[in-house]
């Protein structure tokens, strides 16, 4: 009988480049088999029950498909932390912990209020409230699908968080929501990617991923900036911060955007890859 990890790399083979083969053979033997890397390297093995047969040969035509293996397993691992993923929400990145790993750092023993637009999976806003103890952390999206898996990830990750259901585009949402209150940090990693961008990207981010939170009009690339500038103009509390993911080719224009509105300190910051990828700005009131 073959091994289920020898099964796995012999159908993968010419579908991904060996290494990512090897990654992946050893993710799915661990989530689904409780086989770790170390007992791999040892040969240890176990008998699988037909469920686990039936899932791994499952995910394997999932991926000969080039479905993305988050879906796949329905786990997306985000700064040491597991969130719920379904097509309903991105997957998170690596780029998008970059952005949360300064958040932390700059309100280390603070319990700032924070307000996540757009939050998807709730990866941001989740792991803010984790790292930031005492935060209070509120989070909003368009998407009534999407909150309901980051209610999900906030309950699985015991984290307490408020969702709520608003459209930023919306002109009135900075009224309604929660009129009475400031955020000193809003954060937000809204859609950035301009229509005419989708020929450059991998089938397996088109193909499967969510274009509600993806693709912006080629001829309004700013569009939710625009927005999330106004709103929080209106809602930040005195010398509150805002921080934003965005797309590299727009970053000095978010720039200048932010600068005519009146923020001070505005940032651009690159990531790991030194591509424009965040900023950072204040804003007085």
């Amino acid at each position: 009988m073959i091994k289920p990890a020898t099964y796995i790399r012999d159908a993968l083979k010419g579908f991904y480049p060996p290494e990512e083969v090897q990654a992946l053979v050893r993710l799915i033997m661990e989530r689904i088999c409780g086989i770790s890397t170390y007992q791999l390297l040892l040969g240890k093995d176990k008998d699988l029950s037909d469920t686990e047969k039936s899932k791994i040969k499952e995910i394997v035509n999932g991926l000969r498909a080039y479905k993305p293996i988050q879906y796949l397993l329905g786990i997306a691992d985000f700064y040491g932390m597991e969130f719920k993923v379904t097509p309903a929400v991105l997957i998170p990145r690596p780029e998008t912990a970059e952005l949360v790993n300064r958040i932390v750092q700059d309100f280390q023993g603070q319990t700032p209020r924070v307000l996540d637009i757009g939050t998807g999976s709730g990866c941001i806003a989740i792991t803010l409230a984790k790292h930031l103890p005492k935060t209070r952390v509120m989070a909003i999206d368009i998407s009534a699908e999407a909150l309901a898996i980051a209610e999900e990830n906030a309950r699985t990750n015991k984290v307490e968080a408020l969702f709520a259901r608003f459209d930023i585009l919306s002109a009135d949402t900075a009224d309604k929501l929660c009129p009475e209150e400031s955020f000193d940090c809003v954060v937000s990693n809204p859609p950035y990617v301009m229509e005419k961008e989708k020929k450059e990207m991998e089938a397996n981010v088109l193909e499967n991923e969510p274009h509600l939170a993806l693709f912006v009009p080629d001829d309004d690339p700013l569009l939710f900036y625009q927005a999330i500038s106004r709103f929080a103009r209106k809602r930040l509390s005195e010398n509150g911060r805002l921080y934003l993911e965005i797309n590299a080719r727009c970053g000095q224009a978010i720039q200048a955007l932010l600068k005519a509105d009146g923020f001070t300190n505005v940032e651009l910051i690159q990531d790991l890859y030194g591509k424009d990828r965040f900023i950072k700005a204040k804003y007085r009131t």
